[in-house]
């Protein structure tokens, strides 16, 4: 029940800053709207892959509906993966500097490279979170404008994206057995790692990836329970939110104006 009270609030938590980002990139308050486009172009996408690709496609397909432009569309995608991005980024880069060797066997690569591509990482994210406190002006690419989130902007992105991480680590923290013997705040640092880990493999959701990683750096946790507990974890917060994703889409498809199969059921 925890596990499943995690995963609504996370993707309540999406629902609500995509209509943030659909205001910001419009102009227009369609929550209703952004929430359900959420729900559903959030876990279809992390199934099929490319998650900003798929994900992306099915946000212009519904938001085209209600006259969001390509370019709002793009725009709504991009200010959508902000916190997920920033907050992953910043306990990707402190995990790899404070776990580096538990990082290199998990990544196959030296100690010296992890406090390398942690370092780099770090000197990322402050960089441009001094970018954005000092940048007053819009940024002007080939005649287009584009405008730099204000600190306050970037600040809530943060917020939002750490409560993200820590309702999905929540999610597999509380299916874990006891033979784990870790607290909560380290148990995030070793999901970061995996998490990087199955980025790397380009497989959808990390599947398989995930699970080798954890194996490697959690020896101390019996590897049936540890795979009972990922599998757990994917029910919950993947193919749950799934079959909810494609029963939504189907609604859509059938009562949209625009549906496929609203249309090919008017031709009947």
């Amino acid at each position: 029940m925890l596990g499943l009270l995690f995963s609504a609030g996370l993707y309540a938590l999406v629902g609500i800053y995509e209509g943030i980002a659909v205001r910001m990139a419009s102009g227009r308050a369609l929550y209703a709207i952004a929430f359900r486009t959420a729900i559903i172009s959030n876990p279809i996408g992390r199934a099929i892959g490319l998650a900003l690709v798929s994900g992306g496609a099915l946000r212009y397909r519904m938001y085209a509906t209600v006259g969001l432009s390509a370019r709002e569309v793009a725009t709504v995608v991009v200010i959508a993966a902000m916190p997920y991005f920033f907050s992953v980024g910043w306990l990707i880069d402190l995990s790899l500097l404070l776990n580096a060797e538990t990082a290199a066997q998990a990544l196959r690569l030296s100690t010296g490279t992890v406090l390398l591509l942690g370092a780099i990482g770090l000197a990322k994210d402050i960089g441009w979170l001094t970018f954005v406190i000092r940048r007053k002006t819009p940024l002007v690419i080939r005649g287009q404008t584009l405008p730099v989130p204000t600190f306050r902007d970037t600040s809530l992105q943060l917020i939002i994206g750490l409560a993200q991480i820590s309702l999905m680590t929540g999610i597999l923290y509380v299916f874990m057995p006891p033979e784990l013997n870790m607290s909560w705040p380290a148990f995030i640092a070793i999901y970061c790692i995996a998490f990087v880990a199955g980025q790397l493999s380009s497989v959808p959701a990390g599947l398989g990836v995930l699970e080798a990683a954890l194996l490697l750096m959690l020896p101390q946790v019996p590897p049936s329970k540890l795979l009972g507990a990922v599998l757990a974890y994917r029910a919950v917060y993947e193919f749950l939110p799934l079959l909810i994703a494609l029963g939504l889409l189907l609604i859509f498809e059938s009562t949209s104006a625009s549906g496929v199969l609203r249309r090919r059921l008017l031709r009947r």
